[in-house]
């Protein structure tokens, strides 16, 4: 199964083709009825005129150039992109500087990342998934390495889940924040009982769900008179990696282009669409964080719902719960179904239940609550490790492996492969470092 399938609901790759068998039917029918008549030209032109009737179809199964871009929008705007006025916080307004540049090198990423899975459709790959650019680019070996790392970029995913769902219980209920993650969790493992379809719509109210968090934000920063005048000091240079790791876990979705790449009518349509997505997400990040950052200047928090006070407080983890509830679910799901066909309790067509994803959501749980109070660590070990190895090692790698480009195309290839290879062994080797000493 795909990795990405289930972040998609109703949008799948099965569902963006037409039945060959009831298009062949079509053809044969077409076709036995000329042939009665003595007619080989008509049966001839009876395949065609079949033919163009299926494509036809399958072009109005497919998603439009601006379908393709709020798909793309809704998976950017994430829950860790909530975290992001944080790196304000940390480093200044030199944070929107890290978002132009981390949002630039996963929008020109990106583009490789469409350029090498359609060279691959021209080799003959219909519809080639993250693990077969990684095959064709490197073997076997890798594509397993590169899958498996993938999921743990899900599985990181699932644990910010879990701890903002925590989070928003806990704005709602009078419990501590251990029992809300565990509730959270509990939660999550009821609802798995449901079909991913059925989150889809749940999904649609995310991007209101983040624009009313926004608003109560700021309304409540306005109603407590908490301009910051403390947005002009110097931040410590030392927060520049971790913030820019930070903006890489939220900016990097790069896994899922392949699932749109399949659900679009045109490559030139994605090509727009990842212009246009990304070029949302900086302007929606920078704006959000320009308009925290002035209320709250470093005092603000990581955990949003932490900096909302009163009554509004209730109402943003209402909004939080709507809008985390919609991905926890069918962001873990992918790792429910390895976990239960590793197990042999799943068949290929089948989806995890709610038996199958108690282990796999309690681990998220066990995962949530040790980084509950630290978000940020989170993120940005995940951003520096896992999120650099799928956003700009495995993209550019592959870009120059299969496309083989020239001139400076090339170099930046190189240097973006370079800096993904360095950002994912460099936590090790400053581990290595400190036992050394």
């Amino acid at each position: 199964m795909a990795l990405t399938q289930p972040l998609l609901g109703p949008r799948r790759r099965s569902k963006a083709v037409v039945d060959p068998h009831s298009v062949n039917n079509d053809i044969m029918q077409a076709t036995e009825m000329s042939t009665k008549n003595g007619n080989v030209e008509l049966s001839n032109a009876a395949k065609d005129f079949a033919a163009e009737g299926a494509a036809r179809v399958v072009v109005t199964k497919l998603m439009t150039g601006i379908e393709a871009t709020f798909t793309l929008v809704s998976f950017l705007l994430n829950v860790a992109q909530m975290t992001l006025p944080f790196c304000f916080a940390r480093v200044g307004w030199s944070a929107a500087l890290l978002m132009m540049l981390v949002t630039g090198l996963c929008m020109h990423t990106a583009l490789m990342l469409q350029e090498a899975l359609v060279t691959l459709v021209s080799r003959g790959t219909p519809f080639p998934e993250y693990s077969d650019l990684a095959r064709s680019a490197f073997g076997p070996a890798f594509a397993t390495m590169t899958q498996a790392v993938a999921m743990a970029e899900l599985a990181a995913y699932s644990s910010s889940c879990s701890i903002n769902l925590g989070k928003a219980l806990g704005a709602m209920l009078p419990v501590s924040e251990g029992t809300a993650i565990l509730t959270s969790a509990a939660v999550c493992v009821l609802l798995s009982a449901f079909s991913d379809r059925v989150f889809a719509y749940i999904g649609l109210l995310s991007s209101l769900a983040s624009v009313s968090i926004f608003v109560i934000l700021v309304h409540s920063g306005w109603q407590a008179m908490r301009w910051s005048e403390d947005t002009a000091y110097i931040a410590d240079p030392q927060y520049i990696p971790t913030s820019f790791a930070m903006i890489l876990f939220s900016a990097g979705t790069h896994p899922l282009i392949c699932t749109v790449l399949h659900s679009t009518r045109s490559h030139t349509e994605l090509r727009r669409a990842i212009l246009g997505a990304w070029t949302v997400f900086l302007v929606a990040t920078i704006g959000f964080g320009s308009i925290v950052y002035g209320i709250f200047g470093p005092s603000f928090q990581p955990d949003i719902i932490a900096n909302i006070g009163g009554e509004f407080r209730v109402i943003a983890g209402v909004w939080m719960a709507i809008k985390v509830l919609g991905i926890a679910v069918p962001m873990a799901r992918p790792l429910g179904n390895a976990y239960g066909r590793a197990l042999g309790v799943l068949c290929p067509t089948e989806i995890a239940g709610p038996l199958v994803m108690l282990p796999v959501l309690l681990c998220s749980a066990a995962v949530a609550l040790y980084f509950a109070d630290q978000i940020e660590a989170l993120e940005s070990v995940v951003g520096c490790t896992i999120t650099s190895f799928n956003v700009l090692l495995v993209p550019a790698m592959s870009y120059i492996l299969i496309c083989k480009p020239s001139g400076a195309s090339r170099y930046c290839a190189i240097c973006y492969a370079a800096l993904g290879g360095a950002m994912s062994i460099s936590p090790m080797a400053d581990f290595v470092r400190q036992l050394m000493q």
